[in-house]
């Protein structure tokens, strides 16, 4: 890792290769499992372990998206998949990173997938997410309760 790089690990959370925050972690975990389990492949995870997806570079921030992979269809489809938790569907740093996810889907022909809690203290995550990305324009292919 160069010194730019690591500078900008520093102060932008979102480029970490480690996903800190514990209940992100635990649902990139079971993400992670469940895509090897169905054979997908060149799978990236910012978890222990695995290999880091690549940093995406953005005009305002650069980010790397927590989990990449690719289908088993025979375009091997790239997925991009971001972990959201209750307390991030409405945090105002999320829309450019989102943003740039989505830009980055577009660009390489990826499906862009969210991940969320099933169950939460304030109700379900999802509506509140599939809200939040339709005041943005943004599309997500999937959003996965687990």
């Amino acid at each position: 890792m160069d010194t730019n790089n690591e500078k900008e690990v520093l102060f932008n959370p979102g480029c970490e290769p480690v996903v800190e925050d514990e209940e992100r972690r635990r649902l990139l975990w079971l993400m992670a499992e469940y895509f090897r389990t169905i054979g997908y492949t060149d799978i990236k995870a910012r978890l222990p372990g695995f290999m880091p997806p690549p940093i995406l570079s953005g005009t305002i921030e650069d980010h790397r998206p927590d989990f990449t992979c690719r289908q088993s269809d025979s375009a091997r489809t790239p997925i991009i998949l971001e972990i959201v938790t209750p307390g991030m569907v409405e945090e105002p740093t999320a829309e450019n990173r989102w943003s740039l996810l989505a830009s980055a889907a577009k660009l390489y022909n990826a499906e862009l997938h969210f991940v969320v809690p099933k169950w939460a203290a304030n109700g379900p995550v999802d509506p509140a997410l599939k809200r939040r990305l339709a005041r943005m324009e943004l599309t997500a292919n999937r959003v996965w309760t687990v």
